[in-house]
């Protein structure tokens, strides 16, 4: 295996921990239910100026801050990812539903080469909340390792020919599925990469 394929926030980034603090920030918001994915119901507001088109669209206004450019990496990520590419040669291939903005992208991607060095290899944003479908459709059945926080994302891997793993978090603690594969930290993605 000389590639791994993964999501960015909640993954490699902590993003939830930035946008905790910003929303506290901005909004004097706190987080409500951390058991909740949906940002909606995790805040659990109808904050009219946090809706339109009766969505919440807070995160898109986050994904488009400056604050994206200094996400702190997510717990024992840095140490295992680095030592996954260091000492097996394999590099890692993101794909993050971040932003359509060129300007909102170049920060994303300076955060995480500056974070993880030359262990990223490629860097594919997608609109915020954006489907993967169409962008995993490249790796379909390559058995590639897809390393996800989001549940559906990690069914949809499985669903497509890849080895789903599921990073976990307070959000994803009750998910199970045959085809997806549950972890702590980086250091069993790594585990199971020298095994």
């Amino acid at each position: 295996m000389k590639k791994i394929l993964t999501d960015c926030d909640g993954v490699l980034l902590d993003w939830a921990y930035s946008f905790e603090k910003w929303m506290k920030f901005h909004f004097d918001m706190s987080i409500v239910d951390d058991t909740e994915y949906d940002i909606a119901k995790r805040y659990q507001s109808d904050d009219p100026n946090l809706q339109k088109d009766n969505k919440f669209y807070a995160p898109r206004i986050f994904c488009n801050s400056s604050r994206i450019a200094s996400l702190k990496p997510l717990r024992d990520s840095v140490k295992y990812v680095k030592k996954i590419y260091e000492e097996h040669g394999v590099t890692f291939d993101v794909v993050t539903s971040l932003s359509l903005d060129p300007e909102t992208q170049k920060l994303r991607k300076h955060n995480l080469r500056s974070v993880y060095g030359d262990a990223i290899d490629r860097i594919e944003c997608l609109d915020t909340g954006e489907d993967k479908d169409n962008a995993l459709e490249e790796w379909r059945d390559s058995g590639l390792l897809w390393v996800e926080d989001k549940p559906e994302n990690a069914v949809l891997g499985a669903e497509m020919g890849l080895q789903s793993i599921l990073i976990d978090h307070p959000y994803n603690k009750d998910f199970n599925h045959p085809d997806v594969t549950r972890v702590k930290n980086w250091k069993e993605v790594y585990e199971m990469i020298i095994d």
